[in-house]
């Protein structure tokens, strides 16, 4: 693994770990974060991609890890500068190796921003793989679940605004978060849609329009992205018969491993990379 420079144009920086095929390459794949989880998480499944012959990228989210930024009352950034971010990294990396298909990973908030991104900038990306990724819509979930989330969407927000930024590790949920991050999580949680911080583009609007081939990979009994809400999220995108979607739901009866969970199949990941490598066209 490298680290590579990344700086932003509103003058902020970051570092990007890059895993490079030893062989031919097929195409770049770029791994998305979760919220509040770093990009260091990601290792085993990065080198498991590039052992097959994938150059792999992951980052931080501003904010995190590698990022020069930490959310405060003077620093606020949301969903809109996250996308922006991406739009980025990928100019980036079509800078560093030469042209060729540029597939996303995004684990659970990972999928939704790179959904739109795919929305915003169509043709950027030629694949999405959503790991364990949905609308955090509450209506998604059953009984006290959807009670629990309609709650958290309630309470985050305001919360980060009288702190100044959202205090994850205290509450037990993402990190240190920024406020509009919140903001966007918290109007999502509540609507069921997608109306960014600061954002004039309408990405309602062009997600119906995205029609980027799609993975969702959903985990059973995840109960932070149970498959009603992966629907929820994969049901916005473009519907024409001609556009590979698909939405495959583990078995998780797996022989000498741990069942999988909304976060561990990261540090098991190569039943996962068997699915994303089959999907991908060779």
């Amino acid at each position: 693994m490298e680290t590579r420079p990344i700086h932003y144009r509103d003058g902020s920086n970051n570092q990007a770990n890059v895993f490079l095929a030893e062989k031919e390459v097929q195409a770049m794949i770029f791994c998305l974060p979760a919220l509040g989880v770093r990009a260091s998480y990601y290792h085993d499944f990065a080198l498991a991609l590039s052992a097959q012959d994938f150059h792999v990228i992951t980052i931080d989210w501003r904010g995190h890890g590698q990022s020069d930024l930490r959310p405060g009352r003077t620093i606020d950034f949301g969903y809109e500068e996250l996308v922006e971010d991406l739009g980025e990294l990928l100019d980036y990396a079509e800078n560093w190796f030469s042209v060729m298909p540029v597939y996303v990973v995004g684990h659970s908030l990972g999928g939704q921003i790179a959904s739109l991104c795919a929305a915003r900038y169509p043709g950027l990306i030629q694949g999405l793989v959503l790991i364990a990724s949905c609308s955090v819509y509450y209506e998604g979930w059953e009984g006290k679940g959807a009670w629990r989330i309609w709650l958290a969407a309630k309470l985050f927000h305001p919360l980060s605004k009288v702190v100044g930024y959202f205090p994850g590790k205290l509450i037990g949920f993402g990190g240190r978060e920024a406020r509009k991050v919140m903001h966007d999580w918290c109007y999502n949680g509540l609507y069921g849609k997608y109306r960014l911080a600061g954002s004039p583009f309408d990405y309602e609007a062009a997600l119906p329009k995205m029609d980027t081939p799609s993975l969702a990979i959903s985990i059973p009994g995840d109960e932070l992205a149970p498959v009603k809400a992966t629907e929820n999220l994969v049901g916005k995108f473009a519907s024409a018969l001609h556009i590979r979607r698909n939405h495959l739901i583990l078995d998780n009866h797996q022989e000498n491993t741990r069942p999988y969970d909304h976060f561990n199949w990261a540090k098991q990941p190569q039943e996962i990379v068997q699915h994303i490598i089959s999907w991908i066209p060779s």
